[in-house]
């Protein structure tokens, strides 16, 4: 079947097999789904990954499902969302009504499976320690909320008949992912819930599944922080990572005419991405100046394979004549129904791009909700609003049988997380009494050394503390739409931390339970309040780890075990 045909709000579409209901919709010139609760303003896909429910549609008799997540199926009714559709259907369910209550125990699941390791997350860390466990001759179970291995950054090509451009398709030693006899990949399952009773973890699924393990790796990845402007919540401005998911995924664009803004080594490449697929990249704005570029260029030089990685992406824009604007940043997106032009600025002097898209990144915020779930500790970043799960050389985080690798334990790449990926599903063997290969955790550890000092060399680069705050009308919340004006009288009310701006505004109770707000709002209160990060708090605890549905908290609580 070369195209499946689908139908959204009566109009007959058409797609290729294996395409989510987002990029069905965005071929056919449909970039909006979804209207808001208060506003009613149109929205569609931002963070492609799941995260900031931006994109919830209803499909057949399902309400609210995420259209980047969700797969069209030949014949799918698809429909407009709006939010009293969830009173008819399946509301999500999350800890917004009890934030700060203890939780019972997760009811019993109808499925079970005992493993020795049990890895979440299947990007470059997670395989790695898959692979690693199951070689020192441990079951390993590896789940990931993906249909297909990879993560973000290997994500692999979905829709029938591609067959992915290099980033679609898994590097060759991950090949032994799906056919290791010892690991059991759980693909297209999120854990919502992870405890511990006597004598093992339990990883509670939305899949139905629950997962017994003796020893765990955290390979949970991170989610992309945008800085908001005006206009950020138009249809088509997207995060970066939402425009190379697409692409690596789809093969499809978010749009013609693309303006690539915010700061970080993922502007370069999405924007060469961009280009490699056909779109006119009208102009990439960095906010990096070259000033600071040229200061770090001496401990640059110290890593020439990521230097000549980055210099690629360039000459590709430079063939395609693609400005790349150092000290500019966004200030404004404009538009009705969608996004149409775009304001930048250097603070001196504004341009105005026409465009039909924005891809914007400010850097990536790791997934804590789960690690915190299981007792690890983590650390506030000094110049950053996130924080990192505090490991030792080992991997080992302060939860006993608990490890971690990859971005949660500091945002720095695929090397990075491969070579902690490979420390932790060692270390974890071992406590789980399979010893492994001595020589190849030595490799590890000096890889991933490399990579961590690369790691805090871009945090020098590509800073955001000294980014000024958005005009005050601008919508922090974006599920909520609660604007800055509302956070900063929050705070002028006596609101000193983030969960007490929470309390008084609801910024971080919509869907998305502060996944996207949460870090900027935290910023921002630690602006006005005058204090520290560290000292205003995050949203990151979440007793729930994952918005699930009624219906599924409810079919968990009623089944018993296998």
């Amino acid at each position: 079947m070369s195209e499946m045909g689908f139908r959204f709000d009566g109009q007959d579409l058409t797609a290729p097999p294996g395409s989510s209901v987002a990029s069905a919709l965005l071929r056919n010139g449909i970039t909006s789904w979804r209207t808001t609760r208060n506003g009613g303003e149109r929205r569609g896909l931002f963070c492609g990954i799941g995260n900031c429910f931006d994109c919830l549609v209803n499909v057949g008799d399902r309400h609210g499902v995420r259209a980047c997540q969700e797969p069209v199926q030949d014949g799918d009714e698809a429909r407009e969302f709006r939010v009293r559709d969830t009173l008819a259907g399946d509301a999500l369910a999350d800890d917004a009504l009890a934030d700060d209550a203890v939780p019972s125990p997760p009811p019993p699941h109808a499925h079970h499976v005992g493993t020795d390791v049990a890895v979440i997350g299947a990007g470059p860390g997670g395989m790695a320690a898959a692979l690693a466990a199951a070689d020192a001759g441990c079951q390993v179970v590896l789940v990931d909320s993906s249909a297909r291995p990879g993560g973000q950054i290997y994500r692999q090509a979905a829709t029938a008949g591609r067959r992915g451009d290099g980033d679609g398709v898994l590097p060759a030693r991950f090949d032994r992912i799906t056919s290791h006899p010892r690991v059991t990949l759980l693909a297209g399952a999120t854990v919502w819930h992870a405890g511990r009773d006597e004598d093992a973890f339990v990883l509670h699924c939305t899949a139905g599944t629950a997962v017994r393990a003796r020893a765990v790796v955290l390979a949970t990845g991170a989610s992309e922080f945008v800085l908001p402007f005006p206009g950020w919540t138009l249809p088509g401005v997207v995060t970066a990572g939402a425009a190379q998911a697409l692409l690596k995924a789809h093969g499809t664009l978010p749009g013609q005419r693309v303006l690539v803004a915010g700061t970080g080594p993922l502007l370069l490449r999405a924007a060469a991405d961009l280009v490699r697929h056909g779109a006119t990249v009208v102009a990439v704005c960095e906010l990096t100046t070259a000033r600071r570029l040229l200061a770090t260029a001496p401990a640059l030089a110290r890593h020439p394979r990521k230097v000549a990685e980055g210099a690629g992406y360039a000459a590709t824009l430079a063939r395609a004549r693609v400005p790349v604007l150092r000290g500019w940043t966004i200030a404004a997106c404009y538009g009705q129904t969608r996004v149409r032009s775009a304001q930048v600025t250097n603070g001196k002097k504004s341009r105005t791009f026409d465009v039909d898209a924005v891809a914007v990144s400010h850097g990536l915020v790791p997934a804590l909700e789960l690690a915190r779930t299981l007792g690890c500790r983590d650390e506030q970043l000094p110049r950053f609003p996130a924080a990192a799960v505090t490991v030792d050389a080992n991997q080992r985080t302060t939860g006993e049988g608990v490890f971690a690798c990859g971005e949660i334990t500091r945002v720095g790449g695929a090397d990075k997380a491969e070579a902690e990926g490979t420390m932790a599903g060692l270390s974890a063997a071992r406590f789980a009494g399979k010893p492994g290969d001595r020589d190849a955790f030595a490799t590890a550890r000096r890889k991933a050394r490399r990579a961590y000092a690369f790691a805090v060399l871009l945090d020098r680069l590509y800073p955001v503390d000294g980014a000024a705050l958005a005009p005050g009308a601008t919508v922090v919340c974006r599920c909520e739409e609660v604007t800055l004006d509302e956070v900063a009288a929050a705070v002028a009310a006596g609101a000193g931390d983030l969960r007490a701006v929470k309390g008084l505004t609801r910024c971080g109770m919509g869907y998305c339970q502060g996944r996207i707000c949460g870090p900027y709002a935290q910023l921002a209160v630690a602006r006005l309040s005058g204090r520290p990060l560290a000292a205003v708090g995050d949203l990151h605890t979440r007793h729930i780890g994952v918005p699930v549905t009624l219906s599924e908290l409810s079919n968990a609580r009623s089944a018993g075990p296998a």
